[in-house]
């Protein structure tokens, strides 16, 4: 059945220039997507203001209109202006990295910059999304792992005297390899590029020699003369200095650690993709966010349900993928594992590994046999070797074996190919439309923005040719459950009580996968396989001090400790001002400084009925969960009927547990009973960090916080100040 087409609005919202909220707000943006622009009046150097962002980001996404034929500059400058308005107004929030690279270039960038998540099935790839800021997903089944790194080569790191970042007694210089190893048939030289690409290939001989089987007793020489050096400028990350070549050459000698070991080798990949991440992460300006996934049916799957256990392989978030089988519990195998995963989880208190519904995430195969080829994985900027295309189809054709090839991205909302694929995503705020019509404009005007973005050139081009996957996401719900409709959490977890709520969700939903449908076939490109999702919208969303994504607030009001070094003049200024100020012990030489932050949903009158995650009971989250799946991720008709088609992605949920509240039976019970239920959640437990001495959030009274804020004496020129403590994702999924 078509969904049927609401009617959009007679009068054209009003163009709003919304103001980044005061503090956290304008201490995330400038941490993390404002650019230094000159001031035309001034000639000065200064922060972008936030209508700037809109304009720059909103041309960036619709010069992509030129990608497509039969779609000339009246609709790019009509979708111009819509989005320009939306973003202006924050009614649609582009994602982050929209928001940090989103300019008139954007057509001549790669995908990849643009794309919040991704998925891999080899070290090299996953190595070189990552380093595009990517957080990627890998599926670690033994049939996944077709690589057995204890056939690598012998690898050695060289450098030229000459490049600053030379150590001598700690490097081996390229005059002394020469020497030492000379050149014949078994030692292979490889210069490094200096870009992205440089350093995915050489991570792709190393996996490439190990997958042929034929250089074990070989040695591999890697030249990273030409790499800039440590401070140099990158011009694709906003002139941000490089790491230099060290990371990498130091991941690569762990890596090397790894043959000889007597490990499986979906345990060696394991291992070398760790090492691989942590080398990103020292980078500085990139994440390193991962999710590992393993099959409950693979014979060592206690393994990989214990690899963690004790802190290490920390770089991602583990999760054993399980179908509905798994969950009928009728096999000694399927309990054993259950239990297994249930006892890490609580009694680690870490939450991990957690559970992949694999049989619950959209799968759409058509077309997928072409990638028996090993083409699916190359583009204009990245194309793999020849000899790679081998290892690639021989995953290509595991992949198309399995009854189930999806996994999702690091962050759980989106459903994607193992083999794969992107988010491609954006959140809506319908809390800051001013109708139900101008919200319904919103979500299709971002249909249309994220598919746009699938026009890119990137490395899954084939991929995204054949799902055109979006993910249309919003933020801010419970902030619009109360405004329009005047429910708070516990009004609209009553499914009868808040119909109307719940069906103008289902609306939306109609709206977006229709307008996806005939945007589509408009520009001649597949209707999306999947189109609505939720996010966990963390650092977008504090931009506005919104709520984050399908999240309850933490907290009602919070001091914001940001730390600082000692003698940083920044800490006498804050204290004149009557910040509050701490030295702190177990940080030698550190201060923290006290920001009073109160989130938006506490200042719109809920009159005492706001609940926060620590107060909702389990049971009534995986409530809410299964509400906004029926209703936003598959949809419902006008009489209420579930669509016939799912083309939702997934809700990205973490759930919080007291565990000095939740006994381990209890836990074991509410796990059994709902967490088959849905198609992915994070359940975690609370951590009690009272004990130390630096907490990024301190909770505090009302009067607590009055008290602190009415002590402050505001000058607009002392800003108020984030660290990245604070922009990391609620279940550690995405850290920055």
């Amino acid at each position: 059945m078509s969904p049927q087409k609401s009617t959009l609005p007679k009068k054209k919202m009003k163009f709003i220039d919304r103001k980044l909220d005061e503090g956290m707000g304008k201490a995330v943006a400038r941490r993390t997507y404002l650019r230094r622009v000159e001031d035309e009046k001034t000639g000065r150097e200064r922060w972008e203001r936030w209508p700037e962002v809109a304009e720059r980001v909103a041309r960036g996404n619709t010069a992509l209109v030129k990608n497509f034929k039969g779609v000339g500059k009246k609709h790019m400058e009509e979708e111009y202006k819509l989005l320009k308005k939306h973003i202006s107004n924050a009614s649609m929030l582009m994602s982050g990295r929209h928001l940090q690279h989103g300019d008139e270039t954007q057509p001549e960038r790669n995908m990849e910059v643009f794309t919040n998540c991704s998925t891999a099935s080899s070290s090299f790839i996953l190595f070189y999304l990552l380093m595009n800021g990517s957080g990627v997903g890998r599926a670690y089944d033994d049939d996944m792992c077709v690589v057995d790194w204890d056939n690598m080569p012998n690898v050695r790191c060289v450098i030229d005297t000459d490049h600053p970042d030379f150590e001598w007694g700690a490097d081996e210089s390229v005059r002394d390899a020469k020497h030492k190893y000379g050149e014949n048939g078994r030692i292979h030289w490889f210069e490094v590029p200096d870009s992205r690409e440089g350093w995915g290939q050489a991570v792709e001989m190393i996996e490439m020699m190990a997958f042929e089987k034929k250089f074990k007793d070989d040695m591999l020489i890697l030249d990273f003369s030409k790499v800039r050096p440590k401070g140099s400028p990158i011009k694709g990350m906003q002139d941000r200095p490089s790491s230099g070549p060290k990371p990498l050459m130091n991941a690569i000698a762990k890596l090397c650690t790894v043959k000889g070991a007597g490990m499986s080798p979906w345990k060696q990949a394991m291992f070398v993709d760790h090492y691989l991440a942590e080398c990103v992460l020292v980078g500085g300006a990139r994440r390193s966010a991962r999710i590992a996934t393993k099959s409950w049916t693979d014979p060592e799957i206690f393994d990989f349900i214990n690899i963690k256990r004790g802190g290490f392989l920390w770089s991602a978030n583990n999760s054993v993928a399980v179908d509905d089988k798994f969950w009928k519990q009728r096999t000694n195998h399927a309990k054993k594992v259950l239990e297994a995963i249930m006892e890490a989880s609580y009694k680690d208190g870490t939450g991990e590994p957690g559970f992949i519904n694999q049989h619950r995430l959209v799968q759409n195969d058509d077309g997928y046999d072409g990638y028996q080829d090993g083409k699916y994985a190359e583009s204009e900027k990245y194309k793999p070797m020849k000899r790679s295309e081998v290892m690639l189809a021989k995953l290509a054709r595991n992949a198309g074996a399995k009854v189930y090839a999806q996994i999702p991205n690091p962050c759980g909302e989106i459903s994607l190919n193992m083999l794969g694929g992107y988010c491609v995503i954006g959140d809506v705020v319908p809390y800051y439309c001013p109708t139900l019509d101008d919200a319904e404009e919103a979500f299709r005007a971002m249909a249309r923005a994220l598919i746009r973005v699938n026009s890119m050139d990137c490395l899954y081009s084939r991929e995204v040719k054949r799902t055109n996957r979006i993910g249309v996401g919003m933020t801010g719900i419970h902030e619009f459950a109360w405004n329009m409709f005047g429910y708070a959490f516990r009004d609209v977890i009553d499914e009868e009580k808040a119909k109307d709520f719940w069906m103008t969700l289902a609306r939306f939903k109609r709206a977006v996968v229709e307008e996806a449908e005939e945007y589509s076939k408009k520009l001649g490109v597949t209707v999306p396989h999947t189109n609505t999702t939720i996010k966990p919208s963390g650092t977008i969303s504090k931009l506005f001090a919104l709520t984050e994504g399908a999240h309850l607030p933490s907290m009602r009001e919070y001091i914001r400790w940001v730390q600082y070094r000692s003698d940083d003049p920044m800490v006498k200024k804050y204290e004149k001002k009557g910040y509050p100020i701490k030295e702190l012990k177990s940080y030698q030489g550190s201060t923290a400084v006290g920001f009073p932050t109160q989130p938006l949903i506490c200042r719109i009158g809920m009159n005492g009925e706001l609940v926060t995650a620590g107060e909702a009971t389990p049971e009534e989250q995986y409530k809410w969960l299964m509400l906004l799946e029926k209703y936003w991720i598959v949809g419902v008709d006008e009489e209420g009927n579930s669509l016939e088609e799912d083309t939702g992605n997934q809700v990205s949920y973490t759930l919080k547990y007291d565990p000095k509240k939740v006994s381990y039976k209890a836990f074991a019970e509410m796990v059994r009973k709902y967490q088959g239920e849905v198609k992915c959640c994070s359940v975690m437990p609370q951590q009690d960090t009272t004990a130390y001495e630096y907490q990024p959030e301190q909770p505090v009274t009302t009067s607590e916080f009055m008290r602190v804020l009415n002590e402050i004496e505001k000058d607009e020129n002392l800003l108020e100040d984030i660290d990245y403590e604070h922009l990391k994702c609620e279940s550690g999924a995405c850290p920055i």
